[in-house]
């Protein structure tokens, strides 16, 4: 018996972000994002042919590959994005390619706001042709962990608490759900960012220009009350020199449509 993943994000609004971000132009993330996915497929001693870049973004990840003579397909959830590479227009778990076309499968984002995750790795693994590679990077937990406090000291001071900040994958759920969806050889480990911001003001700009921002279902209006609230606990984080230190973790997960040749 199959069951229907819970509704947690809202697709209308991940285009339209999505589509916020393509006007902004390319951000810091992605391209230490691609720069890292480019590593690890640089150390696997075989050549591709054919890839899928899913989520291509302003195609930082696509160029690269292009450059190393594999002819790339590109898809995203963004109108714009997808628009502006000649590629195509879907979510991440309802992937409208040819099953069994490519020889590898990158995902550089997105699957931190799918409601059906297996369903998008199982979809992603559908593209492979036997042997062929998966590589995939995330937003997984713990991330933003300064943030969640201060979100949740605000909305201790109004009496309630609601879900502002996206649910988080953790390094071994990844690997469990690579083994449950059918990849070979499976692996994921976690890079962990360490990054400095003088305000809660900044942070948030930087969670906005890296096309990360809320996209609940139940998403909830703030008030001004609730703001000041979340900067003075986010402040209170501050070292000596009025710095706070956030974290973010990136997950990056590897795996194999079948068993590659012994020596890859």
């Amino acid at each position: 018996m199959t069951t229907t993943p819970p509704v947690i994000f809202d697709r209308d609004a991940r285009r339209l972000r999505r589509d916020r971000l393509a006007r902004q132009g390319p951000s810091p993330l992605e391209a230490g994002i691609a720069d890292e996915l480019i590593e690890r497929l640089d150390a696997v001693k075989r050549t591709f042919g054919t890839a899928l870049v899913i989520n291509t973004g302003t195609g930082v990840l696509a160029s690269a590959l292009t450059q190393r003579g594999i002819a790339v397909s590109e898809t995203d959830h963004g109108t714009v994005f997808a628009a502006t590479s000649s590629g195509i227009l879907c979510d991440e778990d309802r992937l409208d390619v040819t099953p069994r076309r490519y020889d590898l499968v990158i995902m550089p984002g997105g699957l931190d706001t799918v409601d059906d995750v297996p369903g998008a790795l199982i979809a992603a693994r559908r593209a492979l042709c036997d042997g062929g590679l998966f590589l995939a990077c995330l937003m997984g937990s713990p991330s933003l962990p300064v943030l969640r406090e201060a979100v949740a000291a605000a909305d201790a001071l109004e009496d309630r608490s609601i879900a502002r900040i996206h649910p988080q994958i953790d390094v071994r759920a990844a690997g469990d759900l690579l083994v449950r969806t059918g990849f070979a050889l499976p692996v994921t480990d976690a890079e962990t960012l360490k990054l400095s911001y003088p305000s809660l003001d900044r942070l948030v700009e930087d969670v906005r220009h890296a096309g990360l921002t809320n996209v609940l279902v139940h998403r909830r209006t703030v008030s001004r009350r609730w703001r000041d609230a979340a900067r003075v606990a986010f402040q209170t984080k501050a070292s000596d020199n009025g710095q706070i230190i956030e974290t973010v973790t990136l997950l990056v997960l590897t795996g194999w449509a079948a068993e590659p040749a012994p020596g890859i």
